[in-house]
This record gives structure tokens, C-alpha cells and sequence, in this order.
């Protein structure tokens, strides 16, 4: 099929919109990625070198005059609401925008995903020839674990975002899922071949005890013409739209934390429970202390490293308050400088073992009264320390993140209803993630994780 000029794009917009979303629906691509496909700019003949190529959906919306663009030095303001209702075209690129919006939100994390994926297939293909290879190993100064990025400047954020919680995530085409999990034993790597004939040590993959059923979850955004009055500009119903797919991602991440904490994909898949107390004996009234701070980050050996500590606000203001016995000096001065792995704590010591470059912190208050004594005793917080590489996987099912628009034209509602499958597995649980229980004393003892 010959691809559009900017015209023949615009015509077939206008006179048959409907033709090309039952083309896009059977492509399996949202409107505009799959009308940017259908779209070849050079063909007008008339873009210079220099000139900016817009989008497929950039080209529509000018044509239409419609923009969410404020700038009141230049007079523009985004586009009226009142100006799009009754207007058949305008109506359905609104709908466009507003689920592009929710895309860039809960789509997100996949992305990013993938963008490290591709990063990792270059690197596999330039090591075999020993050229230009850059990679330096995580932690170090050259190549952070974690590139932060600032979001004060965003409107709309997630407080925790998805890929806090892990940096594996997969897709799949069936409805159970299996976490496939490096099998082996840590002394067979250093058994020596005894004789001619004798087998090598074996390491085999295995996978999860049990599936996991991945979930489908919809949720319907109504729209009103009443309510489309109120807001009265376009941007306004876009930035409502994004504060619902935070949410969405919000409950993503309580069920991540969910999973860290009691475990999927088989029995006994929870991270470890260690006491505070066990950490620092000398520890009180629940506040992390520097000396288990550094044990704890010491429990995490043979290719794993602390990378996050997620716990309930009071809790991660403790840690953040920390101090080195009976001095003034703060424990994040000594350990947790960005620096830290390549000039020691404190310039006397550099550490061998690979360390995250600072590691991630959160509070979320999920964790509250998470560890109960024994069946019926008392209730305390939990504190989530995990190697955000290995602790967990969330899978999405492919190809079943469907967008669409249904009417009630009784009571005048349009809604956009968005479905997704998706959910999260263990992946290698008991070497990854801890979980502090920071005000169980030395006596207490079977520490359960409660619902």
C-alpha cells in the first residue's frame, strides 16, 4: 500500500476516519503510531533539509486548529473544549490525545524496558570483537546503576515509579506464566574435572514451582459533555486522563510490593524475614543504626547488591537521620556518596565488592504493620531491602493492552475503556530481597508476613 502525502493524509482523515481505526484495530497499533506508518512527508516534495517532519497526528491536529499549547507572551492558548464538541473529527482526535496520554504514562516502564534491552543486545555483539566497548561495571562512577533524573518540572508523576521495583520485565503470549530461574550449586563452580571421563559440573535453568494467571484489569474514564464544559480547555481533560494512569500504576506497584513480600509462582517465594535486633544488637525503638545498616547491605553476595529500601515514612526518615555511633557524622556522609564505591568510606577504605551508586530509598505506607509474632501477637512494620535486578518480574501478556471508546447515549457518556494483562512473579526471592522487621525484640520468633 503507497503511502499518504500530507493531502491525501488529511482527506482520508476527514472522509474515512472510521475505515482507518478498523485498520489500525486489525494492525494491533494505536491510531496515530498506525497512521504515522500510513504517512511519508517527503513526498509532498516540498520539505527542505532543514526542515521539521511532524507527525502524522501533529498534521491532523493543525489542520483541525487544535493545540494544548499555552503561551501567553504569543496569544496561544490551548484549544476550547466548547469549540470540539458537536465536531466529529476534533471529538475523535481529543479521544487520541487523551489516550496517547494515558500511553505515555502506563506504557511507560515498558519502554524503558525495552530501551535497556536493546542496550544490552549491542553490548553482546560488540564483545566479541573487542572494539569500542565501553561498559564499565554498575556502581562504578562512569556507569551508574541508576541515572536519576529530575521530575519536579512534571505536572503529572508517579511517586514510586514500576521500574523501582524491577528492571525485568517480560512479555509473554500465554495466560500462565513461569519465571525461568537460574539453577545451580554455588560449590559446583569450583569442582575440578577428576578424570578423563567424568562429567562436567552441570548449572541448568529451571522455572517457577507454579504458574502464575496473568489478570486482565479494565477501567472505563467517563466523559460528559457537562464535564467537558467545565474543564472547559483540552489540556485540562488530558492532564485528568494522565492522573488516572498514575493511579493505575500506582496499584501496579502496591501488588509488586505485594509480591516481594508473601511471594508468586510457588510456596515459601517471600523474601527473608532478618530482625533489626539481629542486624545491631544495641539497636532501639526501631531506627536502622549504621552497624546494621552495613550488615544488612552485606547480606546481598554472589552477584547481588542492595539497589532499593522501600519502608513506611517514619521508618525511611530513621534511616535517613542515621547516624555513626556516638558521633555527629550522618552514615549517607560515609556510604552513600555518590562516589562512595570508587574512593571508600570516608578515603579509608575501597570497597571490592560490587555496590549500587547510591541506593534508592522510599517510603510507601503498604508497609505498615506488614510482620505479625506468631498467629495473634503483636504487628510491626516492614522494611523492604531487594536487588531490584533479580527480586522480582512483572509480565504483561502481548498484545492485549486495548484502548477503546464506547457510547451511552441515553445518558450522554462517553467513556474510554482501557484493558490490560498483566502480573508479577518471584524470580530469585531469597537471595534478593530482605525484608526488616524493625521492631521484633531477640525472643520473638516465627515472624509471619500478614495480608
Amino acid at each position: 500500500m503507497p503511502l499518504l502525502t500530507t493531502r491525501e493524509l488529511i482527506d482520508k482523515y476527514h472522509n474515512q476516519r472510521t475505515v482507518l481505526a478498523e485498520e489500525a484495530a486489525e494492525a494491533g497499533m494505536p491510531f496515530s503510531a498506525y497512521l504515522d506508518s500510513q504517512y511519508d512527508p517527503e513526498k509532498d516534495g516540498e520539505l527542505g533539509a532543514d526542515d521539521v517532519r511532524l507527525s502524522a497526528m501533529e498534521v491532523v491536529l493543525e489542520d483541525l486548529n487544535m493545540t494544548t499549547t499555552c503561551n501567553p507572551a504569543a496569544g496561544i492558548f490551548p484549544t476550547r473544549c466548547e469549540d470540539v464538541i458537536g465536531d466529529p473529527a476534533k471529538e475523535f482526535a481529543l479521544k487520541e490525545i487523551c489516550l496517547n496520554a494515558y500511553r505515555s504514562i502506563s506504557y511507560g516502564p515498558q519502554i524503558e524496558a525495552a530501551a535497556r534491552r536493546e542496550e544490552r543486545r549491542s553490548r553482546w555483539e560488540r564483545a566479541g570483537t573487542f572494539q569500542s566497548v565501553h561498559d564499565t561495571p554498575p556502581g562504578s562512577t562512569l556507569t551508574p546503576y541508576y541515572d536519576a533524573m529530575a521530575h519536579w518540572d512534571r505536572d503529572v508523576e508517579v511517586d514510586i515509579t514500576l521500574d523501582e521495583l524491577t528492571s525485568r520485565m517480560s512479555d509473554t503470549s500465554k495466560t500462565d506464566y513461569r519465571a525461568t530461574i537460574l539453577k545451580y550449586d554455588e560449590n559446583a563452580f569450583r569442582e575440578e574435572r577428576r578424570s578423563a571421563a567424568a562429567d562436567p559440573p552441570m548449572a541448568s535453568f529451571d522455572t517457577s514451582e507454579r504458574p502464575i494467571q496473568l489478570k486482565k484489569r479494565m477501567l472505563a474514564i467517563p466523559f460528559t459533555y457537562e464535564h467537558l464544559r467545565e474543564v472547559e480547555f483540552i489540556d485540562k481533560a488530558v492532564e485528568h486522563v494522565e492522573q488516572i494512569a498514575v493511579q493505575r500504576i500506582v496499584a501496579k506497584v502496591d501488588e509488586g510490593l505485594e509480591v516481594m513480600l508473601i511471594g508468586a509462582g510457588g510456596d515459601n517465594l517471600g523474601g527473608n524475614i532478618v530482625k533489626l535486633v539481629d542486624l545491631d544488637a544495641t539497636a532501639t525503638d526501631g531506627k536502622i543504626t549504621a552497624e546494621a545498616w552495613l550488615n544488612l547491605q552485606k547480606k546481598f553476595k554472589r552477584g547481588y547488591m542492595m539497589t532499593s529500601v522501600i519502608g513506611v515514612d517514619q521508618d525511611i526518615t530513621n534511616l535517613q537521620l542515621a547516624r555513626i555511633a556516638q558521633t555527629n557524622v550522618m552514615l549517607t556522609s560515609l556510604v552513600e556518596r555518590q562516589n562512595a564505591v570508587s574512593s571508600g568510606f570516608g578515603g579509608q577504605y575501597a570497597v571490592m565488592n560490587q555496590l549500587s551508586q547510591g541506593v534508592r530509598i522510599g517510603w510507601h505506607d503498604y508497609l505498615k504493620d506488614r510482620i505479625q509474632v506468631g498467629a495473634n501477637g503483636a504487628k510491626h512494620n516492614a522494611m523492604v531491602v531487594y536487588d531490584k535486578r533479580k527480586a522480582v518480574e512483572y509480565v504483561s501478556q502481548m498484545n492485549t493492552d486495548i484502548i477503546e471508546t464506547t457510547r451511552d447515549m441515553l445518558k450522554q457518556v462517553e467513556y474510554i475503556v482501557c484493558s490490560e494483562i498483566w502480573g508479577w512473579i518471584s524470580y530469585q526471592p531469597k537471595k534478593a530481597i530482605y525484608i526488616v522487621d524493625l521492631n521484633a525484640t531477640a525472643s520473638d520468633a516465627n515472624l509471619n508476613v500478614v495480608s
